[in-house]
């Protein structure tokens, strides 16, 4: 009786164990999926900066994905309009500007005769409450011509996964989250609260609603900005300090208004981004969720000081130290082990005119209206009088097409006397026609095939300006700007950190949008609909 018990008992074994071999795993061909993806964007953050003042980071923060992490060092966006609109757009759809649409922050739009805003739409609304929606326009991807990471993540699992994008900025929001996101939000200076559209919601959640009564922002009143003790150059002096007026409440719209050019901001913004994982229970589910998280005020900071002033280096390291803490407060909530976190730049930024100047770099400040009053004078020259040009930016020239009509003058002809213009000026490294991108007739040079990945045939201008390194178009000459192909403005962190990569440095030449090629291969999705970088392979385990 006891031989054939123990005979049946195998039996059974045997049949359960043959049994759940039949079940399918939860994710066949890609094991330990995470609970959540986060991609951190910091605005105008060069790959130089975590070289620069790694000395004085902690070991939480940028030290934990440098030590941890997959981190490549030649990291360079091939393309030349490297701003923040299109930054956001090309490091979320894996591709450039001539495919995913948004060329610039601000274009000309001929229909409309007017510059127009990469994600402004007049059917929607803000919402900043609980309540309703206010009657100020609102934001959406309107211009977007391309899927995102987080797009293809909620197609792919019915939309179970939830995708979640915040910035101060919100182009970068909005960019970053696509079509389809649970939700995106933004910081509106004016009312100092985070906000959202009618795109997303009719509403604001309640916990945001919440946030906003209770504002973080109120513990910086009374302030400075007084630089840490370890940060080199500064000797804790005070770098920046609000002069309230007699009598006036805090936080007011001046306070505000200072508070946004100060890194306090990143703490606010990251403590909204751990109250987001909370509330909208982020990692909790079962499918992979992903936050796209883009720290806007580095930039903001970045253009006011530049790149070797004490400021960026003070709000550098106390990013690292906010950080930190964010991520803390992540494997509180979800567990690190649980999650993957990808790091890059929407683009870098140029020295200062000043220091152009000083160190013999370049010529410094470059002046666009003299471009323009150059190339108006050359059309007038050879076709009459004018006017000739519609606009001019920091990379297009729009011609008056009613004028050409008007006067009977070829579009390649007019371009042609604006581009050579254009060209003979010292400010200007290249000028490429409309005609030129059409016809393939281009150059086969490395700026000419940047240029040619900001070129979209449907609302680029005539005329495509390079302008020469180190000629820098910023307001002030201590000041600084960036939207050039040159290093200083293209190159940026990638680093992948997480149980899916292999720790190490990678000397690689990749680029940007192989951030989202990697992340959806690993996660075995469809690649963003016009997503043309390459899987990095060597950082996968």
């Amino acid at each position: 009786m006891a031989k054939k018990a123990i005979f049946y008992s195998l039996v059974v074994l045997i049949v359960l164990g043959w049994s759940s071999s039949l079940r399918p795993e939860a994710n066949p061909g890609f094991p330990n999926r995470p609970k959540l993806v986060v991609v951190l964007v910091i605005d105008q953050f060069r790959y130089d900066y975590l070289m620069r003042f790694r000395p004085y980071f902690g070991k939480g923060g940028f030290n934990r994905l440098l030590d941890g992490g997959a981190v490549f060092t030649d990291c360079r966006y091939d393309y030349a309009t490297t701003m923040t609109g299109p930054g956001h757009a090309t490091l979320l759809t894996g591709t450039y500007p001539d495919i995913h649409g948004i060329i610039e922050n601000r274009w000309y739009d001929r229909e409309q005769k007017r510059e127009v805003y990469c994600v402004e739409d007049p059917n929607t609304r803000t919402v900043a409450s609980r309540d309703k929606a206010s009657p100020s326009p609102g934001f959406s991807p309107h211009n977007l011509t391309a899927s995102t990471l987080g797009d293809e993540l909620r197609m792919a699992t019915d939309f179970r996964a939830k995708s979640i994008s915040i910035a101060v900025k919100d182009r970068a929001s909005v960019l970053m989250g696509g079509h389809t996101p649970s939700a995106a939000y933004w910081y509106d200076v004016g009312s100092g609260r985070f906000v959202t559209s009618t795109y997303y919601a009719p509403t604001l959640p309640a916990w945001v609603d919440d946030f906003n009564q209770k504002s973080p922002l109120n513990q910086f009143c009374g302030q400075k900005w007084q630089a840490l003790a370890e940060t080199p150059g500064a000797n804790g002096k005070v770098l920046s300090e609000f002069e309230s007026s007699p009598g006036e409440s805090c936080p007011d719209a001046k306070f505000l208004s200072w508070l946004e050019f100060t890194p306090f901001m990143d703490e606010v913004e990251l403590a909204f981004a751990s109250q987001t994982i909370r509330s909208e229970r982020l990692g909790q589910g079962t499918a992979t969720d992903i936050l796209t998280l883009s720290l806007s005020v580095n930039d903001y900071i970045g253009h006011r000081y530049s790149p070797y002033s004490e400021e960026v280096a003070d709000t550098t390291i106390r990013t690292d130290r906010y950080l930190a803490k964010f991520f803390g407060d992540l494997d509180k909530q979800v567990g690190l082990d649980n999650v993957w976190i990808a790091l890059s730049a929407d683009h870098g930024a140029a020295p200062s005119p000043a220091f152009v100047q000083q160190h013999r770099l370049g010529m410094g400040m470059a002046k666009l209206a003299v471009i323009r009053g150059v190339a108006e004078r050359a059309l007038t020259q050879a076709f009459g009088q004018g006017p000739w040009i519609d606009d001019l930016d920091e990379t297009y020239i729009f011609l008056n097409r009613e004028t050409l009509e008007k006067r009977n003058i070829p579009e390649a002809k007019a371009e042609e006397v604006a581009a050579q213009a254009a060209a003979l000026q010292p400010e200007v490294a290249a000028a490429f026609t409309r005609t030129q991108f059409l016809t393939g007739t281009l150059p086969n040079t490395a700026i000419a095939r940047k240029a040619a990945n900001s070129f979209n045939s449907r609302i680029s201008g005539d005329v495509f300006l390079v302008l020469m390194p180190f000629a820098v178009p910023s307001s002030t000459e201590t000041g600084t700007t960036h939207g050039t192909p040159w290093n200083y403005d293209a190159q940026v962190p990638l680093i992948f950190w997480g149980s899916a990569f292999k720790p190490g440095f990678y000397a690689t030449a990749c680029q940007p949008i192989d951030l989202v090629a990697t992340l959806a291969a690993r996660l075995g999705l469809t690649q963003p609909s016009g997503a043309q970088g390459t899987p990095l392979t060597m950082s996968l385990k």
